[in-house]
């Protein structure tokens, strides 16, 4: 049987597609390796949120189509640009879209096949299976698409409206990573908080957390992803009240301006985004959001709005982007800003943003906190993977939950040693 190696780009959503497509590959009797040069296929699973992530997408099957490999595309560039990508690679042997991730075996080795574009396959419990985790964290995808209908997002578009899982699936899946000894389960959707409200049992977020609590086992979890318009306050006190999940939510608050939120068509405007912030302020948790600058509509005064803000929220962790054209959306019917501004907005608060970060950092110098260990690295637990930095152990190691003395920040990282009772 022929070796694949899977290229995944974008976001943690992708990572689980990514892994169900592993998954049913070694199934069918194929090798899946780490690395494209021993492989004879390669799968580059894309992005096709905004125009970087496109650019950053093409560009990766340029190079896996130079490289001589068999070629098959799969993941939302697809979805989204289904016929003009077959027309600008015929080189490609396959195309796979969300809803036939599953079947990817089936059809390796066939010449030219284009699976079509239908409603998103939902992870279940029963893809994971068999499957070690090579990471003592996972991400559980709870939902597929979205329904907030944001003006300037594609991922309705391509991923399709909000579909939630299950709750007894998802827990299914939760109790199988803690058995299996993962200890940092992060919960991801692209609404993690709207999670059930299209379910006909009424189970939501609450419920299934209530559930992840009562599950047996030394494990936390996170929640990630949340619209400011649907983070209630009963959501805030169970993370806050907890023994299982960790003080730290994603809420993308994306801007402060009223007019421009509106413009944005973000649900809840601008008072969503003040509840948002006092209850994090309220239930003392750890904030990590993002922040759209360029957006068409957006004047000097609501940046200047934005900056002040931002300077007195203070967030621990953010990161900016800047607005990008989708067609398809209303935001694209708008009048646009010129680039240059956008970049200059981009770069000023991204400035601001960092020394807040590095800021915050040095407020947990000398603190003992909770950490997840895999070796001499890891993260604290107020640090979620990939994109919050890391924690260093001086001198030593440990796998596993551990609560650390931290010696020392730099910038978003982490320098410290075990906190040992007397």
């Amino acid at each position: 049987m022929k070796k694949v190696f899977v290229l995944t780009l974008g976001c943690p959503k992708n990572e689980v597609d990514s892994l169900i497509m592993k998954r049913h590959l070694e199934l069918c009797g194929f090798s899946v390796v780490d690395e494209p040069d021993d492989a004879d296929v390669v799968v580059v699973n894309t992005c096709g949120f905004i125009e970087d992530a496109k650019r950053e997408s093409i560009d990766a099957v340029i190079s896996a189509v130079d490289s001589g490999k068999e070629v098959v595309v799969a993941g939302c560039l697809y979805q989204r640009y289904g016929d003009e990508l077959a027309e600008l690679f015929p080189e490609v042997k396959g195309f796979v879209s969300l809803s036939h991730i599953r079947e990817l075996p089936r059809y390796l080795g066939m010449d030219g096949f284009r699976l079509p574009c239908g409603v998103p396959a939902l992870p279940r419990a029963s893809d994971f299976e068999g499957v070690n985790p090579d990471s003592l964290w996972v991400y559980v995808k709870i939902a597929e698409g979205c329904s907030n209908r944001c003006g300037y997002c594609a991922i309705p578009l391509i991923r399709g409206s909000y579909r939630s899982r299950s709750l007894d699936d998802v827990v299914e899946e939760v109790s199988s990573w803690i058995e299996k000894g993962v200890k940092e389960i992060n919960l991801i959707s692209q609404d993690t908080a709207f999670y059930g409200r299209d379910l006909s049992d009424g189970s939501g977020l609450l419920e299934l957390l209530e559930r992840i609590e009562a599950l047996e086992g030394d494990f936390r979890v996170r929640m990630l992803y949340m619209h400011p318009a649907h983070f209630t306050s009963d959501i805030a006190r169970f993370i806050a009240n907890s023994d299982k999940c960790i003080p730290y939510v994603e809420i993308p608050l994306q801007h402060v301006s009223e007019r421009v939120l509106r413009l944005m068509k973000r649900k809840g405007a601008k008072e969503a985004v003040m509840r948002a912030v006092s209850l994090c302020e309220e239930y003392g948790l750890f904030l990590r959001t993002t922040f759209l600058v360029g957006h068409p509509g957006e004047g000097e005064d609501d940046f200047s709005e934005l900056v002040d803000f931002v300077e007195a929220l203070r967030p621990w962790r953010a990161c900016v982007f800047g607005y990008s054209a989708e067609e398809g959306t209303a935001s694209f019917e708008l009048g646009q800003l010129d680039k240059d501004v956008v970049l200059d907005r981009v770069n000023v608060l991204t400035e601001i943003l960092d020394r807040i970060m590095f800021e915050r950092s040095a407020e947990l110098a000398g603190k003992s906190c909770e950490a997840l260990l895999e070796g001499e690295t890891g993260r604290l637990l107020v640090q979620a993977p990939e994109v919050d930095g890391v924690f260093t152990l001086k001198g030593e190691s440990f796998e596993g939950l551990c609560r650390v003395i931290v010696d020392e920040a730099k910038g978003v990282d982490f320098e410290g040693r075990l906190c040992r009772s007397s």
